[in-house]
């Protein structure tokens, strides 16, 4: 859209991302449904450790952690304790590993395979000393996102994946690698590297860009999920060479619930 049509000027950088990931993850979630149904329904809930009962799911603890963090950034005041608790804010969403297990599910029965209770297992590691299994961080767990999302063929989505956060920033909060200055924030990169400013209007850029990207997923989950009221019945075999059963997927807005069952006929 050329100026002259944009009748408050043209589109912020951010503005253009924020339509390019809703209309990418739509599209996921969509060929994800046209693939499979079933599958795709099961990839809405993130983290579906049943055994491990409430208390235990990280996905569920991001969202408050996201109300809580937003509520108190809006408290304005641009003090210090206020910028360090928006780097936790960002460094906890780019982390949140657990609720993208959603769209990477979602590429998962997109490409013709099944929901997996662990999606990220593969990249989890096992120190050669101690055997302590090693979990993956935001940089391992994007570029997978973005690697899959690219073999299939949604490369839109590649490319909002790989834009979302913003590695150096997420780096250097987590290993207070970091410096608060009157010209921004300095990132010293005290173990090889060159120093980097990323100045106060960009940090506030590259903050609202990843807050929103989790907003934008969160939303478009929710859609979905609120899709399935009334119920829907979908006749499918829960894995490949089983006998097919009518299942029914249902979102009962007054206990906010979701569920998936079969009567086995």
């Amino acid at each position: 859209m050329d100026q002259e049509s944009e009748p408050f000027g043209p589109k912020t950088l951010n503005e253009i991302f924020y339509e390019k990931a809703e209309a990418a993850f739509k599209e996921l979630f969509e060929a994800a449904k046209a693939k499979n149904e079933l599958q795709f329904a099961f990839s809405l809930t993130p983290e579906f450790r049943g055994s491990q009962g409430p208390g235990w799911n990280t996905a569920i603890e991001t969202q408050r952690a996201f109300d809580e963090y937003h509520k108190f950034i809006q408290q304005g005041g641009n003090t210090p304790i206020q910028v360090r608790v928006a780097l936790g804010f960002y460094s906890h969403i780019s982390e949140a590993s657990g609720f993208y297990e959603i769209p990477k599910n979602m590429l998962r029965v997109a490409d013709g395979h099944q929901y997996n209770l662990w999606p990220f297992m593969h990249l989890v590691k096992t120190h050669a000393d101690s055997g302590a299994r090693i979990a993956p961080n935001s940089n391992k767990v994007v570029k997978d996102l973005v690697g899959h999302s690219d073999s299939i063929g949604l490369h839109s989505l590649a490319e909002v994946f790989r834009d979302a956060f913003d590695s150096d920033l997420r780096n250097g909060y987590a290993h207070a690698d970091y410096v608060l200055w009157q010209d921004g924030i300095h990132l010293p990169r005290r173990n090889g590297g060159y120093p980097k400013v990323i100045e106060w209007i960009e940090f506030n850029q590259i903050f609202e860009r990843g807050i929103n990207f989790y907003l934008i997923l969160r939303s478009v989950v929710d859609e979905y999920v609120k899709s399935y009221n009334p119920a829907k019945r979908v006749r499918a075999a829960l894995n490949p060479g089983e006998p097919e059963f009518l299942w029914t997927i249902e979102y009962d807005p007054k206990q906010s619930s979701f569920s998936i069952s079969t009567g086995h006929e």
